[in-house]
């Protein structure tokens, strides 16, 4: 049993990996391809090739190192090749800028991408845990101790609009305004109550005696939960709100760590992030997607800081190209990639000594 578990662990960090890096290297690949760029190599890996087969003008293959990959476009690196089989019309610096940022944006933005279907399939399948309109507590004083309504009480609707979910009945509340408002509830039993009240101003302690008091009906959660199916197309706006708030906690983590209000010992690098899929694949293949779709968002924003060597260095050089007419000077773009490529293997390097002492 622990062996199956541990092989589990071992699979989903290959394919997790494994998928994120094919993914970001799609992004670039179908972007070349729209804009009529040759590719002349997918490589997922690096180092020996494994295994590779030739599909039209590219060669697709498998390398033994899977902590990467790449896409060999056509005057990529050598602005004056143009490989066998390849026109001119195909040659990557050859194109507008405008053309060359797309293919390179495209990297990263597939990673996003990925990251918010992932969570629209999760969402899809397993549905979606909400607090429902469920009556655990009467404040006293409270605009409801006055009234009808019971702890266990489910509203239904105020002002004839149907109450689902325990958030949606403060908006419910501001929107009226301060005038009387019709309550229906259901009692535990199933009977139903129906009753008039006009909302009051919280107590000082729920709104942290700052700031002007909004209005409520003076009542609390039961904190129970349920959950509700969601089909395709209303998954969809939910999927993409989770992967905004993965995107935005990722950004506050980099800020916190670049303004040193987060000590950088605790960043991980690749031994953490393998140790946290393995640990994840324990609990399920639910738990290691949502990870995944953290992770690949981490990659994306990671890789458009603007640091030269990185998707986001090589988008920073095409902005000042766009914005001056002119391709930056070729020693320093090289000078660029150099110091980029120290400071990568320094925060890598860092990151990994992190896993490595922790």
């Amino acid at each position: 049993m622990a062996e199956s578990m541990g092989m589990a662990g071992v699979a989903a960090v290959v394919l997790v990996f494994g998928g994120l890096i094919l993914f970001h290297e799609l992004g670039h690949f179908i972007a070349a391809r729209a804009l009529g760029i040759g590719v002349k190599t997918f490589s997922l890996g690096f180092g020996p090739v494994l295994f590779s087969f030739a599909r039209g003008k590219t060669l697709w293959q498998l390398a033994a190192l899977p902590l990467g990959g790449f896409v060999s476009l056509v005057g990529e690196t050598d602005t004056a090749e143009i490989p066998e089989g390849f026109s001119e019309r195909e040659h990557f610096a050859l194109r507008p800028a405008r053309e060359r940022f797309l293919v390179i944006a495209a990297g990263p933005l597939f990673n996003l991408v990925l990251a918010w279907l992932i969570c629209w399939g999760l969402l899809y399948v397993n549905g979606r845990n909400f607090i429902p309109p469920v009556v655990g507590g009467i404040l006293d004083g409270g605009a409801a101790a006055s009234s009808p309504l019971r702890v266990g009480d489910r509203i239904l609707s105020l002002d004839g609009t149907a109450v689902h979910r325990w958030q949606d009945i403060a908006p419910l509340v501001r929107q009226a305004g301060g005038r009387e408002i019709v309550v229906a509830a259901q009692r535990p039993d199933g009977g139903t109550v129906i009753f008039s009240l006009t909302p009051r101003p919280l107590p000082a302690a729920d709104t942290g005696g700052k700031g002007a008091r909004p209005l409520g009906l003076g009542i609390s959660a039961a904190g129970q939960t349920e959950r509700e199916e969601l089909s395709f197309l209303q998954s969809l706006p939910g999927g993409l709100s989770e992967a905004c708030n993965m995107a935005v906690y990722t950004w506050n983590a980099l800020t916190d760590i670049a303004s040193r209000r987060v000590s950088f010992d605790n960043v991980g690098g690749p031994i953490l992030i393998a140790q946290a899929i393995y640990k994840q694949a324990d609990r399920g293949v639910a738990d290691v997607l949502m990870l995944a779709a953290l992770i690949s968002v981490n990659l994306g924003i990671l890789n458009l800081l603007p640091i030269p060597v990185l998707d986001g260095g090589h988008l920073l050089f095409l902005t000042a190209e766009m914005a001056t007419r002119r391709k930056l000077p070729e020693h320093v773009r090289e000078k660029a990639v150099l110091a980029g490529l120290a400071l990568l293997i320094a925060l890598v390097g860092a990151a990994t000594f992190n896993d490595l002492t922790r």
